[in-house]
């Protein structure tokens, strides 16, 4: 049995516009000033914390606090970084959007194989996510890191879901968009991986086994990739 191991966010969710839309409303439900510009600023702030996260200097607790309170000096803005975090995250949890394409891509993957989603975005805010598609019942699994207890790129994390699972790493395809954690992640797992660039950026500090910049390649790399396996299998590759 094939078992693909996918990312969440930017690889089928939308985070960027569900992000976009909850700050928005949480900047405006505060009386503060808001402007599409300032969110480039936010999620700069919030994608260096959680490569902060990945690395283990800091905890999940302390990253929901730390980009408002970093967002709101970078702005000169008196505010409650807390309660910022609070409704920020409350809207963000049932503001769920697949990215174009990812609906019939899912399908498609689900037709090849078990599908596993592999994160490690808050529960609530991925459960919430996938409620609010009509997606809680789609995956075969859901495994989040603050769940499990560890966090990709730590190899543990995978090593979690191959013994609940009873499956072996050489049937699983890791498939994601972040080199630092899901590739890298991969890596460390010893597991085979397909790096997701829409965007056809050069691979740093990770390895993938492929690359893709469209949800077609990844399902003609997993086709070529499964085909191979199972030559390999019967002997004849040998």
């Amino acid at each position: 049995m094939v078992n693909f191991l996918l990312d969440a966010d930017e690889t089928i969710l939308d985070f960027v516009r569900s992000s976009e839309e909850s700050l928005a409303h949480t900047m405006r439900a505060f009386g503060l000033p808001y402007g599409k510009e300032m969110y480039a600023a936010y999620k700069r702030i919030n994608d260096g914390l959680w490569r902060e996260y990945e690395r283990g200097e800091i905890d999940k607790k302390s990253l929901m606090r730390e980009r408002f309170s970093r967002f709101f000096a970078s702005l000169g803005i008196e505010a409650d970084p807390d309660a910022a975090n609070a409704m920020y995250f409350e809207t963000l949890c049932r503001t769920g959007y697949l990215l174009a394409g990812a609906d019939a891509f899912l399908h498609a993957l689900k037709e090849r194989g078990r599908i596993f989603l592999v994160t490690n975005g808050t529960p609530a805010a991925q459960y919430g996510r996938l409620a609010s598609l009509g997606l809680e019942s789609f995956f075969d699994g859901v495994y989040i890191s603050d769940e499990i207890g560890y966090k990709k790129p730590d190899a543990r994390f995978f090593g979690v879901l191959l013994q609940r699972e009873g499956i072996e790493r050489e049937d699983c395809l890791v498939i994601g968009d972040s080199l630092s954690s899901d590739i890298a992640g991969a890596n460390n797992a010893k597991i085979a991986c397909v790096w997701y660039a829409p965007a056809g950026a050069a691979a740093e500090g990770a390895r993938p086994d492929f690359t893709a910049k469209t949800y077609e390649d990844i399902l003609r790399i997993a086709d070529a990739w499964a085909k191979e396996k199972m030559y390999k299998r019967s002997g004849k590759g040998e």
